[in-house]
């Protein structure tokens, strides 16, 4: 790395690191405070709506992150311009590409850190801020519904995976043509390895839609094939779901011959839209060197703009199609990141040398 890599490299770092910090002040201020903290009730105490917006900051970071990175990339290229330090470089035989170099590397770079705290932090902190604007433990789970395998559904009033134990459990099964042949619920449920222990409680036979059998009991023990771990998961927003929770359920759902094109958008979304930052610099880069004399508003003006665009064709649209089962999820969610791309080698390809 020579003295003008060092030079662009440190600019550009320092002023991202700046944006970043000023936007997610003003993203926590006027998205937290003015808006989702309208939703807490009188009930909400001071110190539990600290905690949901200290829990949400994360994912709301990661909203502005396409935008600081655009804007650091303008504003430095920008003032390079205007001073006529890119000019004096380009008269030194220095490319635009080689200038562009530490700033398209060192954005790549960031892009995988907050691919990491996408995945690691920002994912399980909305679930926290879910648990706690639900008023539930953060080991508890309510009205869980749950599809098993081999035509199984359970609904579950309370799953406490602490104590390993259900409050209130009814298990429905059906046969090929979806009609009802066995519903049995339990009052209490623990389980054992493979088992389900069920307490005081009943089981119901149906024939072609009529109740054929009712038995009672006070114990019962029948197979088990579902991880209760599973069955807390299954109530849990896919947003607050990290890739290897939503790889275990589409596995599972796989395995239950269930649909997963909804945790399949969610998981590619989760590894395309952390660098949805790089592609927004590669089409910034040309743009600011085009009309970095513009100054701070038309710098702002366009990259929202870029990004409001982004969001439109990657949220709005093809993961729209995607979940509704018209375009292939992977397509889908890395195809706004495609297409930036290649406008951006488009746009950097014909920016004057």
């Amino acid at each position: 790395m020579n003295t003008l890599d060092r030079y662009i490299l440190w600019e550009y770092l320092r002023a991202f690191f700046l944006a970043i910090t000023f936007l997610s002040f003003l993203v926590i201020i006027v998205r937290l405070f003015d808006k989702d903290i309208k939703q807490f009730g009188d009930e909400t105490t001071s110190w539990v709506a600290f905690q949901i917006i200290l829990f949400q900051a994360p994912r709301r970071i990661l909203e502005i992150v396409p935008v600081a990175s655009f804007l650091t990339a303008f504003f430095l290229l920008g003032r390079m311009v205007q001073n006529n330090e890119l000019m004096a470089m380009k008269s030194a035989g220095v490319s635009i590409y080689r200038i562009a170099m530490p700033i398209f590397v060192s954005t790549f770079f960031i892009c995988l850190g907050f691919s990491i705290f996408y995945n690691r932090i920002a994912s399980p902190a909305y679930h926290i801020a879910s648990k706690l604007q639900q008023k539930m433990p953060l080991r508890r789970n309510r009205n869980v519904v749950f599809e098993g395998m081999n035509d199984r559904l359970f609904f579950i009033l309370n799953l406490d995976l602490e104590n390993e134990s259900i409050d209130r459990m009814t298990i429905y099964d059906f046969d090929e043509q979806d009609r009802l042949v066995q519903e049995i619920y339990a009052q209490t449920t623990q389980w054992g390895m493979g088992t389900w222990e069920l307490r005081n409680g009943f089981i119901r036979r149906f024939n072609e839609g009529a109740e054929v059998a009712f038995e009672t009991f006070e114990a019962k023990t029948i197979n088990r094939i579902e991880d209760p771990v599973h069955l807390a998961q299954y109530s849990k927003d896919l947003r607050s779901m990290t890739i290897k929770e939503l790889q275990q359920r589409i596995r599972y759902k796989k395995k239950a011959k269930q649909s997963t094109r909804r945790e399949s958008v969610r998981m590619h979304h989760k590894m395309a839209y952390p660098f949805a930052a790089f592609v927004v610099v590669l089409i910034g880069t040309p743009i600011s060197i085009r009309f970095g004399r513009a100054g701070f508003f038309a710098g702002l003006v366009i990259a929202f703009f870029l990004n409001f665009i982004y969001w439109g064709f990657s949220f709005a649209v093809f993961e729209g199609l995607s979940e509704n089962g018209k375009l292939d999820p992977f397509l889908a969610c890395w195809s706004a990141n495609i297409l930036y791309a290649t406008i951006g080698g488009i746009l950097l390809v014909t920016t004057p040398k």
